[in-house]
């Protein structure tokens, strides 16, 4: 389950309480004074289904240098924001190991495909620490990933093989996952783009692009000239999962 409005409106309080005595760093902190060193996600995008429930997650470790543990208060926190700028959630980490004079913190980000819309979703960390003089120290971060709605691609070169200058007729459907509720349908007006690799090379060549149209539908007529292998690409968006897909055929 995702994390309580109670717990989230509890933090939110306890940082506006605190917010007055609040020294935000921007320089890098003394060696003996606690620094966050980085935040890392356990994926960069999530491919989520409109439909889908909240059992998705992304895991988040924070990485602390404090080498005074027992004598510094030092603890991390961290908003979760989503594309339309209202709170997603709430990240407390607890300590999931120690190494030296480093702390590593962990959470996880709960995203529910029918509440949380696709797009760029930040994250904002704070560390705050008190010091001798017990002033509250926060130094901050942001950190940022996606969620994005499926797609799927089917694609078929045509004829196999085909004679040498005659068109292979390139063909597909293009369907996408509604930012809402609901099955996949066919997207109109999205750019495919068709590259080549030529048996025996490494390289794939651009050779055109087409245009999906009613239904996600798409056809395009390109002239073979070599045995290889064909790859349609779909580039996708902020909020749509990109695909591609390939066909070899050989030039007879």
């Amino acid at each position: 389950m995702r994390k309580s409005l109670a717990r989230r409106g509890a933090a939110a309080a306890l940082a506006v309480f605190t917010g007055l005595a609040t020294a935000v760093l921007t320089a890098s902190p003394a060696q003996a004074e606690p620094a966050l060193v980085g935040v890392t996600l356990s994926t960069s995008t999530v491919v989520l289904d409109g439909d889908a429930g909240c059992a998705n997650r992304v895991k988040v470790t924070f990485k602390v240098y404090d080498p005074l543990a027992e004598e510094n208060y030092a603890g991390v926190t961290a908003d979760v924001v989503g594309p339309d700028g209202d709170w997603a959630d709430f990240l407390y980490p607890a300590q999931s190991s120690r190494s030296g004079d480093h702390a590593y913190l962990t959470d996880y980000i709960f995203i529910c495909g029918g509440l949380d819309g696709p797009g760029r979703y930040t994250i904002r960390t704070e560390l705050e620490w008190y010091g001798d003089d017990f002033t509250r120290h926060v130094v901050e971060r942001v950190n940022t990933f996606y969620v994005k709605r499926p797609t799927s691609l089917t694609y078929n070169a045509t004829p196999e093989p085909v004679k040498r200058n005659s068109a292979l007729t390139h063909s597909g459907v293009l369907k996408v996952d509604p930012v809402g509720y609901g099955a996949k349908y066919g997207l109109k007006g999205a750019v495919l783009k068709f590259y080549f690799k030529a048996a025996g090379t490494s390289a794939y060549v651009y050779k055109g692009q087409t245009t999906t149209g009613t239904g996600g539908k798409y056809s395009k007529k390109i002239k073979a000239t070599k045995s290889g292998t064909w790859m349609v690409v779909y580039a996708g968006s902020s909020i749509r999962q990109p695909q591609t897909r390939f066909d070899a055929v050989k030039v007879k």
